[in-house]
């Protein structure tokens, strides 16, 4: 079954791939179906040339005509079931300024493992009826024009709760409201990025049930108050960006990074820098906040980005840390 669109002259080929070479590649008549829906539903316009295949193709190949039009990778897999059918496991259209919907009929994709529309232009919200994938543990819908709150059914999402190295990428969205206590019930997420969006009020304590986090962005929102001192219980952080939060004055808990990035920018941090932020190895950013005392003479940790204005610090800056930040 072919699925075609028209848009500008631009065609795009997105083929089925397997990992296993089969007799039969015919893929389920179901995800034929389905495939023909979420192309209307991401597509409303009718201006953007999709075109489906009803088989998984070897060579884990994408074509696409021009190869600049987007970034889109099919996958299929003819060997998870016994009924001779093969079955979409992921599901990534990058790119392709779609402007439509994100489509609830993917829920119909039953093996999904992985969902990605990054960098498209599409509206509303999360479909309720993704919460019935069972093999779901990956979301990436960055910038796109999704509005409304976050909604709370993500957190019924059970493969996301469930599963283990997940992640949820919800940046630069037009999301409003609070964060959802309820995306504290995803308790093996991994990666959450809500970054560059309209959410306001304080963090929620329920996300202190979230304890494998790797991974944790805030920035560029409405968000206000201070830094929970849950996130020092997250064991596991690489990467920390919380900045431009308004707030009470305080002291930044003992937050363990265990490599990598924290960036706490303008929300109002005081007292001296933390000995652990300088064990941080590739982005130190604690700009405009209140922060007072000396840079210790021993912290001579190579980093590439160290941001330290707009601060109340003193004393003498020893060379050997001007020698180790090449970006300070």
């Amino acid at each position: 079954m072919l699925m075609m669109f028209q848009l500008c002259q631009v065609m795009v080929m997105i083929s089925f791939s397997s990992s296993i070479t089969l007799l039969s590649s015919q893929l389920h008549p179901g995800e034929v179906e389905a495939l023909t829906q979420i192309g209307k539903t991401v597509n409303e316009d009718g201006q953007l040339s999709l075109k489906f295949v009803d088989r998984c193709q070897s060579g884990r190949v994408v074509e696409t005509e021009p190869t600049s039009a987007g970034n889109s990778t099919i996958e299929c897999n003819c060997s998870i079931t016994d009924d001779n059918y093969c079955h979409i496991t992921s599901f990534l259209l990058k790119d392709y300024s779609l402007p439509g919907r994100l489509p609830p009929e993917l829920a119909n994709l039953t093996h999904v493992q992985k969902i990605d529309f990054t960098r498209n232009y599409l509206y509303g919200t999360i479909p309720v009826e993704w919460a019935s994938m069972k093999n779901l543990s990956f979301i990436s819908l960055a910038a796109n024009r999704l509005t409304g709150n976050i909604p709370g059914h993500l957190g019924s999402f059970t493969a996301l709760t469930y599963l283990y190295g997940l992640n949820l990428n919800l940046e630069s969205n037009q999301f409003s409201g609070v964060v959802p206590p309820e995306l504290g019930k995803l308790v093996n997420l991994k990666t959450l990025i809500l970054s560059g969006n309209k959410l306001v009020g304080t963090l929620p304590e329920a996300l202190a049930q979230i304890k494998n986090l790797t991974d944790f962005r805030v920035s560029d929102n409405n968000l206000n108050g201070t830094v929970p001192e849950f996130i020092g219980n997250w064991t596991q952080l690489q990467k920390l960006r919380i900045a431009d939060m308004p707030g009470p004055e305080f002291q930044l808990p003992n937050v363990t990074i265990r490599r990598d990035t924290l960036v706490l920018r303008n929300i109002n941090l005081t007292g001296t820098i933390p000995e652990n932020a300088w064990k941080v190895e590739t982005t130190l950013d604690l700009t405009f906040n209140k922060l007072v005392g000396e840079i210790p003479p021993n912290t001579i940790r190579r980093r590439q980005f160290t941001f330290l204005s707009g601060n109340k610090l003193t004393g003498t800056v020893q060379d050997p840390f001007l020698q180790n930040s090449p970006n300070l």
